[in-house]
């Protein structure tokens, strides 16, 4: 019997360690993604992210066999963050401030992390979690927008996706001036917030693009060739 028991554990042993090892593997694979998303942006490539977690492509494509299942496993966090950034804007009972600040906290988020700052306008198309919470905080932003417009916090002719062009244009001068002038981003940010003040309109000379317009020009293939699903761009 004790031969048996024996015998048990020695098979069991080495089916722990395995599990061990594969769970220790996923999390190096977090890990190293998370990084790599945010310094390089969300098409960090993926033989990159498993030479970074130390382990070999077979192993990566076990645990995520698509980038959109590894963007599953890393993406929700910061989607919760900005989630979480326009309900306390939403709250604010002063809507310029509101307004102002969830553009300047956003700005500095893209800023600061170097990446996530796709996080709006890439596809997450078989990602019904992550589509769930980034369509929560669009009904939010347009909230807040809708709000400050009704208030006159902000000209009566700002549109949502005119604040689409404010973050995406504001995180090329983020990635231009990094090493050399790091804040140099904050001064782009508040010209903007000038320029949607209700004083400061002055009549434009284009409408705003419709949301159908900005999805075409804006939003971003999901997946590359050659991450794991066929038929992708």
């Amino acid at each position: 019997m004790d031969e048996e028991a024996s015998a048990t554990g020695t098979a069991r042993r080495p089916q722990r360690a395995e599990r061990s090892d594969s769970l220790r593997n996923r999390e190096k694979l977090v890990a190293t993604a998370r990084t790599l998303f945010a310094t390089e942006g969300l098409g960090a490539p993926m033989d990159k992210i498993a030479t970074g977690a130390g382990v070999g492509p077979g192993t990566l494509y076990r645990h995520f066999p698509s980038r959109l299942k590894l963007w599953e496993a890393v993406l929700e966090e910061p989607l919760r963050a900005q989630l979480e950034l326009v309900e306390r804007a939403v709250a604010n009972p002063d809507r310029w401030a509101g307004a102002a600040g969830y553009i300047m906290e956003t700005c500095a988020l893209e800023a600061e992390r170097g990446g996530y700052l796709n996080l709006m306008t890439v596809r997450f198309d078989g990602a019904p979690r992550l589509l769930a919470i980034r369509e929560q905080i669009q009904r939010r932003i347009e909230e807040l927008f809708g709000q400050a417009r009704e208030a006159g916090a902000v000209r009566a002719d700002f549109t949502v996706e005119d604040l689409i062009f404010i973050t995406l244009s504001n995180s090329r001068v983020a990635e231009v001036t990094r090493a050399v002038a790091p804040g140099a981003w904050r001064r782009n940010a508040e010209l903007f917030l000038d320029s949607i003040r209700p004083e400061r309109a002055h009549p434009l000379s284009q409408p705003p693009m419709k949301p159908s317009q900005v999805a075409s020009s804006m939003m971003r293939p999901a997946l590359r060739r050659g991450d794991g699903v066929a038929g992708t761009p």
